[in-house]
């Protein structure tokens, strides 16, 4: 799982969070979140700042929101059902075709650990070639999502 934070000129480095290898499927847990958060979140927040993320449910889960509690971050209260406005979705997509643009090959390689180290390798460079003027933009337009969803009364908007 790949995870990563941006505001207004300012961005974390692209980490992937590796699975819990005492957790049933050595799926990423809260715990692990956490770790990542602790480390790399600081390097992007200002003391007013306001951090966004879905629903997933180890963003959600009670680990989680007591560390962000404790360390008095304010959370977006995003409804439980309403359509993903958080920028970084964009993001997400414009980061995957920038990876197949460096890196069409990848489309045809076995999964494998090669693979795998070829994909997370591809994911930080393309990451990093990222405009800062489209992060800004994307930033910048999160009061345009807010404002549409109001609008929409909490359903599905053009974003």
């Amino acid at each position: 799982m790949f995870w990563a934070a941006f505001g207004h000129n300012k961005r974390s480095n692209l980490v992937t969070i590796k699975g819990d290898p005492d957790a049933p499927l050595r799926r990423v847990t809260a715990k692990r979140y956490i770790e990542v958060l602790t480390e790399y979140l600081p390097t992007i927040l200002d003391f007013d700042s306001i951090f966004m993320q879905d629903n997933a449910s180890i963003y959600i889960a009670r680990l989680v929101r007591n560390w962000f509690e404790e360390m008095a971050i304010q959370l977006v209260d995003w409804p439980p059902y309403s359509p993903d406005m958080n920028p970084i979705e964009n993001l997400w997509k414009m980061l995957k075709a920038k990876i197949i643009e460096l890196h069409p090959e990848l489309i045809f390689m076995k999964d494998n650990d090669t693979t795998r180290q070829h994909l997370i390798d591809a994911a930080e460079e393309a990451w990093e070639l990222l405009e800062e003027e489209l992060l800004n933009k994307l930033a910048l337009g999160m009061q345009n999502r807010i404002d549409a969803l109001k609008a929409a009364g909490g359903w599905y908007t053009k974003y």
